[in-house]
């Protein structure tokens, strides 16, 4: 697969939402794997890849739509070859975009599932702490910080054996802005009731 040129660094907004430093070279990049997704003769293993690339970073542009067909079909094809490394990355990804869509009772049931699978199967086992990570956001998005801090310690303990700085740093963000967050809505809910 040929690698893209483009910029597609991201930074996360004050509600852990991706927010892209180049919209127009994310796009870039998007349009040229679409292009060679169009390429006739390509395998199964390369065409999971690519949708799932146009997927991930069609929800971070916030172009929802492509980004559930896109993951779609990679979740899918995944299921039908059976890789359970690749079912768990683009069910973490596709329940991220209902959660986006909002639709919370589909992301949270296809999270939970994908956390069994990664705790069951040593082939899906290396994205236990996104499942966890993400879970944690979707929680987030609905304001059950209790829920979501949960979430975010499991994946800060798996990361800090995995000890991947980047990694670490994204969770301790993540649970720095839940605790702020859930110190303000209480404030508010308790100034409500007095």
């Amino acid at each position: 697969m040929i690698e893209t040129p483009f910029d597609l660094s991201y930074h996360y907004d004050d509600n852990l939402q991706d927010v892209p430093n180049n919209s127009g070279e994310m796009q870039q990049a998007i349009d040229f794997w679409q292009a060679q997704l169009d390429q006739p003769g390509l395998e199964i293993f390369q065409r999971i890849k690519l949708l799932g690339r146009i997927g991930g970073y069609a929800r971070t542009l916030r172009n929802l739509d492509r980004a559930e067909q896109a993951l779609s079909t990679a979740l899918t094809l995944s299921k039908a070859i059976e890789n359970r490394r690749f079912e768990a990355a683009n069910s973490i990804k596709l329940a991220h975009v209902y959660q986006w869509q909002q639709r919370y009772v589909e992301s949270e049931t296809m999270f939970e599932a994908v956390i069994t699978l990664c705790q069951n199967d040593p082939e899906a086992a290396p994205y236990l702490d996104f499942a966890y990570q993400h879970f944690g956001k979707c929680k987030f998005d609905q304001q059950k910080y209790a829920e979501a801090l949960q979430c975010f310690e499991q994946a800060l303990n798996i990361r800090m054996e995995k000890g991947d700085s980047e990694l670490i740093a994204s969770t301790e963000l993540a649970i720095a802005t839940t605790h702020s967050r859930q110190k303000c809505h209480d404030s508010g809910a308790s100034a409500t009731y007095h």
